[in-house]
């Protein structure tokens, strides 16, 4: 391969490592829910273990979201939430996700920026747009992504 094929071919490959990059945040609404599993830490990383097999497949968890922003949120990348057992900071984590930054949103969580750091003042939004907080319980329907070792894809929706 010469030099300059070599070049296209990375640029075609950056090219559609940005387009598969951008769609995760675009398609944040509308997800389809998964099939039930175990909520439970050791169930969910069976799931993301074995990719080969659960790919192309959707599955759900129920929890409580928490989110704790940093110094610094990275508003264009991926944001990690945990899963937990129980509301607030309690209970044990079931499994961090990625959502999207986004006020108002789909599938997102987002801090505003005069509230402060706590997790108590994180507003996640479910798959409707409607604001959630740390209290609600919630069903997690997710897929397995070859590049993450979190779950992908999330749709959120509020247990009643």
């Amino acid at each position: 391969m010469t030099s300059k094929t070599f070049f296209v071919a990375a640029l075609i490959a950056g090219t559609l490592s940005t387009v598969t990059s951008c769609s995760y945040f675009e398609s944040g609404k509308n997800r389809e829910k998964g099939t039930p599993v175990e909520s439970s830490k050791t169930a969910v990383q069976k799931i993301l273990d074995d990719k080969e097999a659960s790919e192309g497949k959707r599955f759900s968890i129920t929890g409580y979201l928490n989110y704790s922003a940093g110094m610094t949120v990275y508003v264009g990348r991926p944001q990690t939430v945990y899963v937990n057992t129980a509301p607030g900071d309690g209970g044990e984590t079931i499994t961090p996700i990625e959502m999207a930054w986004a006020e108002n949103g789909h599938n997102s969580v987002f801090v505003p920026e005069n509230a402060g750091r706590g997790s108590d003042k994180t507003i996640f939004y479910d798959n409707e747009g409607n604001p959630l907080t740390t209290n609600d319980k919630v069903e997690v329907s997710f897929e397995v992504g070859k590049a993450s070792v979190y779950p992908v894809e999330v749709r959120i929706d509020k247990v009643k």
